[in-house]
């Protein structure tokens, strides 16, 4: 985890610290994950948060990421905070 990308991530008024994971978004967990090597890693711990959660990543390494390939239970966001693709969270 970079802590510059976390550093410019807590920057935007949507992201909060959090002590479980890198940070939240909508009360939903967020973790970093700065290139494909590292979406394994992250999918890991937001299984281990409860299998909903937000990965974010630089914008400028979307082109990367192909969204349609991420589980409909986690979403997208980039380094300042902004949604790319929106987490499916069933409704209880």
């Amino acid at each position: 985890m970079s802590n510059t990308l976390l550093e410019t991530l807590l920057l935007s008024p949507k992201i909060t610290s959090s002590e479980n994971c890198d940070a939240t978004y909508e009360s939903l967990p967020v973790v970093i994950a700065e290139s494909t090597k590292d979406l394994e890693e992250a999918f890991e711990k937001l299984d281990s948060l409860g299998g909903h959660g937000y990965i974010a990543t630089w914008r400028k390494n979307l082109f990367a990421f192909n969204t349609k390939l991420l589980s409909k239970r986690y979403g997208l966001i980039d380094e300042n905070g902004n949604l790319l693709k929106a987490a499916r969270v069933p409704k209880n």
